[in-house]
């Protein structure tokens, strides 16, 4: 499952942070390399394995959008690899941008571009997470995001006048999923305490939205 102890220092936050670090330093020569590399030691790369599939589809889509935001022209889609390197020390990790054009004759950057397009049109999540209502109900999560309220379009409804319209939203990421509130009128609860930001979950919590429940699990 995401929520857990990694084996190494490394965190999938400070890849994604030093992979944008990287592009703003190259915004002075676009367009940016579509094609990145991380190197690490075969140990810390061990730790990811699990969940390498959706880590480098966290990566592709971060910095899609950094770019866009930013309007920095880039060779894309990006692909993004990683790769053991004894050299480096353990617990640090090096990110390098490759040239397309080499890249690209590269039968292995080819089946990893493929491997990466195919992430992107159909994400899988790695663990079965749930939540589990008050009536027994389980509601399996799965995409990217769930919007949680009164309101039809959202994925999970409760016919609470305590809960809002669009009250709260599952989010996932390379760590697991967390709960965002939407400006909620009563306001979420995670065993019991009202959260003001983001709040990654971890199975057995109990939510709350306004005066309706649920339990987040995953298995």
């Amino acid at each position: 499952m995401f929520a857990r102890a990694y084996a190494t220092s490394i965190r999938p936050i400070s890849l994604g942070r030093q992979l944008i670090g990287l592009l703003d330093a190259s915004a002075d020569h676009q367009p940016l390399s579509g094609s990145y590399v991380i190197r690490m030691q075969t140990a810390d790369l061990a730790a990811f394995v699990d969940v390498q599939p959706h880590l480098i589809r966290e990566l592709v889509i971060a910095a899609t959008q950094h770019c866009e935001q930013r309007g920095y022209e880039y060779n894309g889609p990006f692909s993004i690899a990683l790769e053991d390197d004894e050299a480096i020390k353990v617990g640090t990790f090096q990110i390098l941008a490759q040239l397309t054009a080499k890249v690209a004759t590269q039968p292995a950057a080819a089946e990893q571009l493929e491997k990466v397009a195919e992430i992107i049109s159909a994400p899988k999540p790695v663990a079965n997470a749930a939540l589990v209502l008050s009536t027994g109900q389980r509601i399996a999560l799965s995409g990217e995001n769930l919007k949680i309220g009164r309101h039809s379009t959202c994925s999970v409804i409760f016919a609470d006048s305590n809960v809002s319209r669009e009250h709260a939203q599952l989010v996932i990421s390379p760590d697991g999923w967390s709960i965002d509130d939407l400006g909620s009128t009563n306001g979420t609860k995670v065993n019991g305490i009202k959260i003001a930001t983001r709040k990654l979950l971890k199975t057995g919590d109990e939510l709350a939205f306004g005066t309706s429940t649920a339990r987040f699990e995953v298995s």
